[in-house]
């Protein structure tokens, strides 16, 4: 539907059964975060959830994971940019949007979002529904623990790590914050942690996964002294796989120099594509090289060794914003690449113990079988997540729980 014709929706029947609007315009890569929960909603409402997105291709994309997931695929729609506003910055086509949709969007019982853009629409609608939150990822960075926290209803969260945290910092009350598990990974994990090898050599497979954010990212600094000593020392597989958002406005030139470093069968640069974003790396490598992506998380499911570099020679040791450099040696961006990944394999075995410790707090219900395979066992964040959004939605027969202030 163009956006001239959002009009003001026309009232609503008191007989007409609640309904959740979905909120997914970060990307596709934050779909998995919570496109299972809609799928789990719309199967036990149906008719009842709308999947909203920016771009018909988003809409192939998610429609493509839902045929994946347990539950059904909730209706999807389109928000698209007004043609007055093409001509704004990038950055502002997700507020451009919420501007122009606003009243649609709020024409709900609850909304969830994976992002926090959205809580424009609480000063853009007076009587915005209430807003839900369930964060992509489970990373240390300040930037996770913000002030539009303040807005939102409710916030469900993959830990006690991000629960203690997000109260500490005030932005969040206790009775605002819910632990329900991670709703990416247990969904991952149910389709099994076997992967087909990425390389059919043998050889052990580093990854590295960079930020976006210049003032964060190693990518500049590291990524091209890595790919160089790795292939000249021959010993390990590669799999260059920053941050979806890293690369998305580079030009064409620069794509091609990055990709050009790929080797057949020893080194895969990747600059965007799905597999950066479903856990195919994360599961299939050996060791983790990155600075402060929250991706480490999800490569951590299965404790293994970790290299992160330094490129700003922050103070983080004593930083709940760089809690994740203790899961292995912090290296300057000028160290000895080779010798780095060398130690990261033979001194893994001192990590080991704080990489469990720091998972189980940040991940909610996770646990290793005997032979290291993770599992959730019962727990069913998805659902548990589902459970709350009905809550909040008058569906189910749960009541609506009272808004924030």
């Amino acid at each position: 539907m163009p956006a001239s014709q959002t009009l003001t929706p026309s009232p609503r029947s008191p007989l007409e059964r609640p309904r959740v609007h979905v909120l997914a315009i970060g990307g596709a890569h934050q779909f998995a975060h919570i496109l299972p929960v809609a799928c789990v909603l719309e199967q036990r409402h149906p008719g009842r959830v709308t999947f909203f997105v920016c771009t018909d291709a988003e809409a192939a994309a998610a429609a493509a994971q839902a045929r994946g997931l347990p539950g059904r695929m909730p209706r999807l729609e389109v928000l698209r940019l007004p043609a007055a506003a093409a001509a704004l910055p990038r950055k502002l086509h997700k507020a451009a949007r919420l501007a122009a949709w606003s009243r649609r969007l709020c024409d709900a019982d609850a909304i969830l979002c994976a992002e926090r853009t959205s809580t424009l629409l609480r000063r853009l609608v007076p009587d915005c529904p209430p807003l839900l939150h369930i964060p992509h990822g489970a990373g240390d960075r300040a930037v996770g623990f913000e002030k539009r926290f303040t807005l939102f209803d409710h916030v469900l969260v993959s830990g006690a790590k991000d629960r203690d945290r997000l109260i500490a910092s005030g932005y969040v009350q206790p009775d605002a914050c819910s632990v329900t598990g991670p709703v990416k990974l247990s969904t991952m994990l149910a389709t099994g942690v076997q992967r087909p090898p990425l390389f059919d050599n043998g050889r052990p497979t580093i990854l590295y996964n960079p930020h976006f954010a210049r003032k964060h990212s190693s990518m500049a600094a590291f990524g091209r002294r890595l790919v160089e000593a790795v292939t000249a020392d021959g010993r390990w597989n590669l799999v260059v796989a920053p941050h979806v958002r890293l690369a998305r406005g580079w030009s064409e030139r620069r794509r091609r120099r990055w990709e050009a470093l790929a080797v057949p069968g020893r080194v895969i640069v990747d600059l965007g594509s799905e597999r950066c974003s479903d856990m195919t790396y994360t599961l299939a490598a050996d060791l983790y090289v990155g600075d402060v992506s929250s991706q480490v998380y999800e490569f951590l499911v299965r404790p293994r060794p970790c290299l992160f570099v330094d490129p700003h020679a922050v103070e983080w040791h004593e930083s709940d914003d760089y809690a994740m450099w203790h899961f292995g040696e912090v290296i300057a961006p000028g160290a000895d690449p080779v010798a780095a990944i060398e130690r990261a394999f033979d001194n893994h075995a001192a990590y080991l113990g704080w990489q469990r410790e720091r998972m189980a707090y940040s991940i909610d219900g996770l646990h290793w079988l005997a032979d290291g395979t993770p599992t959730f066992g019962s727990r069913d964040p998805v659902c548990e997540a589902a459970d709350e959004v009905e809550a909040f939605a008058g569906l189910g027969g749960a009541g609506q729980l009272p808004r924030a202030a």
